[in-house]
């Protein structure tokens, strides 16, 4: 009922993001999403985590689009500040790098800090890292990195960050993939190879 929509909705997320059940994520929010008595910010908390859903199954235009109406219907609102700021960061996993920036930028004067503050960390991260010499291949390698770890394809993560670091060896980005490292093998348990990235 109405009055559950955001612990179906936060279950939909146990689901995907833990049981890695995402058929049945999907399936639990589109039952949630049409119901008539929905209110329109459970709607869009539902949507966001639709969208969430999508990037981890891959489908990065659903995703877009789901963020892109949430943020449209609440231009002022926390909840659509959240959803500019997952925007921004599909660009930048894209490699879009000079849209995230000019998105995150707005975003650092959101009213929510949380939402501020991660627009900061990750602009901080483009604005020290992009641009510093002629070869964009790092940066475009550490976004696709990121968004393999957001899909916990960890492995393939993994191998990408190693990649940079083999390839582009003491590259400044070198601190950023150490302690990405050190929260995949926390992730999967790894006690003594998080250590050893940290």
């Amino acid at each position: 009922n109405r009055y559950s929509i955001l612990l179906v909705s936060n279950y939909a997320h146990f689901k995907a993001f833990y049981l890695n059940d995402l058929i049945s994520a999907i399936d639990i929010l589109d039952d949630v999403m049409i119901m008539s008595t929905i209110d329109k910010l459970d709607l869009a908390e539902c949507k966001i985590q639709y969208a969430d859903i999508m990037l981890l199954s891959g489908n990065i235009w659903d995703a877009l689009l789901f963020y892109s109406q949430v943020e449209k219907d609440f231009k002022e609102n926390p909840i659509g500040h959240t959803a500019k700021f997952k925007r921004a960061k599909i660009a930048y996993y894209k490699g879009d790098f000079t849209w995230a920036q000019a998105q995150l930028d707005v975003l650092k004067a959101s009213t929510s800090k949380l939402i501020s503050n991660d627009a900061m960390d990750l602009s901080l991260l483009i604005s020290d890292n992009y641009n510093l010499d002629t070869i964009d291949q790092p940066m475009m390698q550490l976004a696709r990195a990121d968004l393999l770890f957001f899909q916990q394809k960890y492995d393939e993560a993994i191998l990408t960050f190693d990649s940079i670091l083999t390839i582009f060896n003491g590259h400044d980005l070198s601190d950023e993939i150490y302690f990405r490292k050190y929260k995949i093998f926390s992730a999967k348990n790894d006690t003594e190879s998080s250590v050893k990235m940290l």
